[in-house]
């Protein structure tokens, strides 16, 4: 017989924020088999360890539970991470000059492809066009996303894709709904493209193989767990995707655990959405399959558009337009039917809600099919939640309907939320405050690549509710570090139906952690969002260790 210690590790001497019910401050953890086995002072934990326990002096530095994203494209941004990166731009040249550099390293007639801009906070107040991104790289395809729901294509890229002035604009009722911007004058293409329609261009790039999708989500599960995330729900994916998990997983290089949801009705192509039904019910599993690393575990609807791009659905209309107040990407008679139909095939629902009218249709929607079919493994929820009615809070709170509000927005996207609706309007988005006191479950998450994964961005973004260009918004509706850091563990973990298992350091969890270069609880807030996370742990074994400063 193989004698084995009581513990594989101890970690002594730090300051660890357990984020247990009592939020109690402990000095020490003992992990054995992959769990916390004891948490307390270190003198009780050295007496755990025996001979082959490894003891880790961490000399005072502060620890947090593993951190919680309940709603992130991993694998979009591990792709997005090697394109062009214009988040931080602030005008068009700088724009420019970035896909300029690109070019200079990039073969002839390869696409290049970028992600970031948001005319809200550039000086010109417009998109780039396809003629400006032609004098930049004139010999590339260009692709640039804005931050949501639009793309601007140069000349090379609209030619791959055969759009000509001639092209007619696209039908309503085919997979390409939505549009593209012409010049008045000429009639011809600026490159502009929104909705539906972006995939006019998007179908002439290479999709990548499965071999090549496996490879990104190595490099982005290594950028997330720099950032301190161990945790992840992935939505809105199909079958090369879920595969690419899966090889990932199978060659032991999957270090970020991960919810799998499969893409359904208003985020795969219009003519997919036929199949769906038939896709779903042909799973042999249901909601929860897999282990504590990789699991197949709901379905992502997108029901209505964004805010900054004056798409999401209201009751009242966007700011100068009176007859505009955003669309259905789900047909709304149509929901809570679909809803009900995957609900009773056991899978867990997460409900992309910007606006009002969408947040309310999709609370009551999950509220009647728990009531005729119920099933309390079942975790839906609504993801983005920013403007919900007084109604929706009560029935979100009495039915445990869990608000995954997307933190690092109010930083990033807070000043395209005023210039679509107004300050006044605009400030009282993701109200917090509300939600927790009404006693709705809050879970802080990214929506990456739409705006920066790392939590402490997130964090510091629900704390101070200040935008990029420094407007205030409800100041009311900020939330202590505590409850930010709540959101980011605890809160993620119970969106994803996993609180017995993840989200705190307590016996018999899952012993994933992070050690960070600052104590998040007493910084000031610039420092907050600067945090470093210096190693990350999961299941008992460091995954990520930060190069020495």
């Amino acid at each position: 017989m193989v004698w084995v210690p009581r513990v594989d590790r101890v970690l002594l001497n730090a300051r660890i924020y357990t984020l247990d019910a009592q939020f109690q401050v402990a000095e020490a953890v003992a992990i054995r088999d992959g769990r916390f086995v004891a948490v307390g002072t270190t003198s009780e934990m050295r007496e755990l360890a025996e001979a082959g326990t490894q003891i880790e002096d961490l000399a005072g530095a502060v620890v947090l539970p593993g951190l919680i994203d309940a709603h992130t494209h991993l694998l979009s941004t591990s792709l997005v991470l090697r394109e062009v990166q214009l988040y931080d731009c602030r005008s068009i040249p700088e724009i420019l000059d970035r896909v300029r550099q690109r070019a200079a390293q990039t073969p002839p007639g390869q696409w290049i492809v970028g992600r970031g801009w948001d005319e809200a906070l550039l000086a010109e107040r417009r998109h780039p066009t396809r003629w400006e991104l032609d004098r930049a790289a004139p010999d590339h395809p260009v692709v640039l996303h804005r931050v949501w729901n639009k793309l601007v294509a140069n000349s090379a890229a609209l030619a791959m894709a055969g759009i000509t002035r001639a092209t007619p604009d696209p039908p309503a009722d085919t997979r390409y709904a939505g549009g593209f911007e012409r010049d008045p004058e000429t009639g011809e293409p600026t490159g502009l493209f929104w909705d539906r329609a972006k995939e006019l261009v998007l179908d002439a790039i290479p999709e990548p193989s499965e071999a090549q999708l496996a490879e990104a989500l190595r490099y982005g599960c290594r950028a997330y767990n720099a950032a301190g995330l161990v945790g992840v729900a992935e939505p809105g994916l199909d079958v090369p995707e879920i595969r690419a998990y899966q090889r990932l997983r199978d060659d032991g290089q999957l270090t970020v655990r991960a919810d799998l949801l499969l893409g359904a009705w208003g985020y795969v192509p219009a003519e997919r959405e036929p199949e769906l039904e038939g896709w779903i019910a042909a799973m042999p599993v249901y909601g929860g399959f897999g282990d504590d690393l990789l699991r197949l575990a709901g379905v992502k609807f997108l029901l209505d558009g964004g805010v900054g791009d004056r798409t999401a659905r209201f009751y009242e209309p966007y700011l100068d337009e009176p007859d505009n107040i955003g669309q259905w990407v789900v047909d709304p008679e149509e929901y809570p039917r679909l809803v009900r139909w995957v609900h009773e095939r056991g899978w867990s629902i997460d409900t992309h809600t910007c606006g009002t009218a969408a947040q309310d249709l999709a609370v009551k929607a999950y509220i009647e099919a728990q009531a005729a079919a119920p099933n309390p493994r079942l975790r839906h929820r609504v993801h983005h939640a920013y403007f919900p009615s007084q109604e929706a809070v009560q029935s979100m709170a009495k039915h445990r309907i869990p608000a995954l509000v997307s933190t690092p927005f109010l930083l990033h996207l807070g000043d395209s939320f005023i210039a679509s609706l107004g300050l006044e309007r605009a400030a009282r988005a993701m109200p917090m405050a509300t939600y927790l006191s009404a006693g709705v479950p809050l879970a802080g998450t990214s929506d990456a690549p739409i705006t920066d994964f790392n939590p402490f961005v997130g964090i510091y973004a629900a704390v101070t509710r200040r935008t990029v260009l420094g407007r205030e918004l409800d100041q009311s509706e900020r939330i202590s570090r505590k409850e930010a850091l709540r959101s980011y563990t605890v809160g993620g973990a119970y969106a994803l139906g996993q609180e017995g298992v993840r989200g705190s350091i307590e016996p018999g969890k899952l012993a994933d952690l992070i050690v960070v270069d600052r104590d998040p609880l007493a910084v000031d807030e610039q420092s907050l969002k600067e945090t470093r996370v210096l190693r990350t742990m999961l299941g008992g074994a460091w995954v990520y260790e930060a190069s020495p400063a």
